[in-house]
């Protein structure tokens, strides 16, 4: 050690868009990777929040709803505390959880979203979303047949790119013209700035 403190930190569990990293870096851009996680008691579901008026994914969004016996992977991040407002903002018609997340069979502290328990009801994303989740799905390594689950979920067929959508395919686009991914979050900084 340097003698330098290191920044304090939250874990933070994804299960939605934020599975990618290129869709998280986008408004919490110190996030690291921690690992993957199953977060048992509670199952995935889509639905719209109350409220929220046009979407900007073009559909329903993903959440966790408690159900006894069921599970959901994702992804565990470790995120600088001055990005929580941002992630909070981000997660506008969600409120903060705290859970207990399983990774290589110890349990972690985490701080995941649940929708707003006012919803809608429509419950089908946008052909985009759910490729954003299959991908992030993919990219961390979660177990294939997980990512089947989720390519099981029918779709609303929307074709008009949403405009989250086209935020997060420049970021890929950024990271793919990056040779070197070594500090992704400096990196995006600078191309913010």
């Amino acid at each position: 050690m340097n003698g330098e403190l290191k920044p304090k930190t939250f874990k933070y569990f994804s299960y939605g868009s934020n599975l990618l990293k290129e869709r998280i870096l986008i408004n919490n851009p110190t996030a690291q990777v921690f690992g993957t996680g199953k977060l048992h008691g509670y199952h995935l579901k889509f639905d719209t929040p109350a409220g929220c008026g046009k979407s900007r994914w073009y559909g329903a969004a993903a959440t966790v709803r408690p159900k006894e016996g069921s599970f959901v992977y994702g992804v565990i991040w470790d995120v600088h505390l001055e990005d929580m407002e941002k992630l909070d903002s981000q997660e506008a018609h969600y409120y903060p959880i705290e859970v207990e997340v399983e990774h290589d069979g110890q349990m972690v502290k985490c701080r995941t979203y649940e929708m707003q328990k006012k919803t809608t009801g429509y419950c089908l994303p946008s052909p985009h979303y759910k490729k954003v989740l299959i991908d992030g799905a993919r990219q961390n390594g979660l177990p294939e047949e997980y990512v089947e689950y989720l390519e099981s979920f029918e779709d609303n067929g929307v074709t008009k790119t949403p405009p989250n959508y086209r935020k997060v395919m420049d970021m890929v686009e950024t990271f793919r013209n990056d040779e070197d991914n070594s500090n992704d979050a400096d990196k995006y900084r600078k191309n913010s700035s």
